[in-house]
């Protein structure tokens, strides 16, 4: 009687993670490895979600989706490098799950703008339609899924900036010269806009909420000085395990919101 109950808090069949790095346990992991006392390789945003890692992150004990709902499933389907491109060509995976009742966290776009660079280092600049197609795939990704899992949640999150609006890494020789910040600050209102438009629930169908990633991470790249980096220092376009917490803070207040 009592896990029905909790299963009731939180009504889905599963979580399921999409998209790119930002969802992954892989950096936030190899972040954590020389922690004295840690060892967890399940610290990416979505694994945080599902199960928090009480040792780290005593903040969120109980405070997970496993809490929530004892019997729900969990399916990462989210991987290093993923483009919107990617993501169209993988959603036909989502077909075994098109009977349940999915809560759904969808990651994508940076990998589409580093991409970009490309054409800014053969051209000298990247066309605006760039960015626009970005924007459109991703679309694409979201009206593909509401016909998939009509009956579930979707989060989409706007993207990262790791030079806090500088457009340069600092502390890292991973991209020479200035990155057309811009464009991600396009990309992002684009995304934001799409999702608040479209936010709510639809009557027998797929409801969606938006997280401001880009917003809440300002500060905590480059631009950083008090400790609060949260970024994974060998690669700072990824997160760290402080920065997968902090996306599963936004995600949780998703959850808080509609259990």
């Amino acid at each position: 009687m009592e896990s029905q109950t909790t299963a009731q808090k939180f009504e889905f069949d599963y979580y399921i993670a999409l998209g790119d790095s930002m969802s992954i346990d892989l950096y936030p992991a190899t972040d954590a490895k020389n922690i004295d006392g840690c060892h967890n390789d399940n610290l990416g945003a979505a694994s945080l979600l599902l199960v928090n890692d009480d040792f780290l992150f005593p903040e969120f004990k109980g405070k997970d989706l496993s809490t929530l709902n004892n019997r729900l499933s969990f399916a990462n389907l989210a991987f290093d490098g993923a483009t919107t491109s990617d993501l169209l060509q993988e959603l036909d995976a989502l077909r075994q799950f098109s009977e349940k009742r999915c809560f759904v966290t969808l990651t994508v776009g940076g990998n589409d703008l580093l991409a970009c660079l490309r054409l800014k280092a053969v051209y000298g600049s990247v066309p605006v339609s760039e960015v626009e197609s970005i924007f459109d795939r991703l679309v694409q990704v979201v009206r593909a899924i509401e016909t998939i899992l009509p009956q579930s949640h979707l989060v989409i999150n706007s993207i990262y900036d790791p030079t806090d609006g500088t457009g340069r890494f600092t502390e890292s020789n991973l991209f020479d010269g200035q990155l057309p910040v811009e464009l991600l600050v396009y990309l992002n209102y684009l995304i934001e806009k799409f999702a608040q438009n479209s936010a709510g629930t639809k009557e027998g169908g797929l409801s969606i909420s938006f997280c401001n990633i880009y917003k809440h991470f300002l500060g905590h790249g480059m631009s950083s000085t008090d400790g609060s980096f949260w970024y994974w220092r060998p690669h700072p376009i990824e997160p760290g395990y402080l920065g997968a917490s902090e996306i599963r803070r936004l995600w949780w207040q998703v959850v808080q919101a509609i259990a």
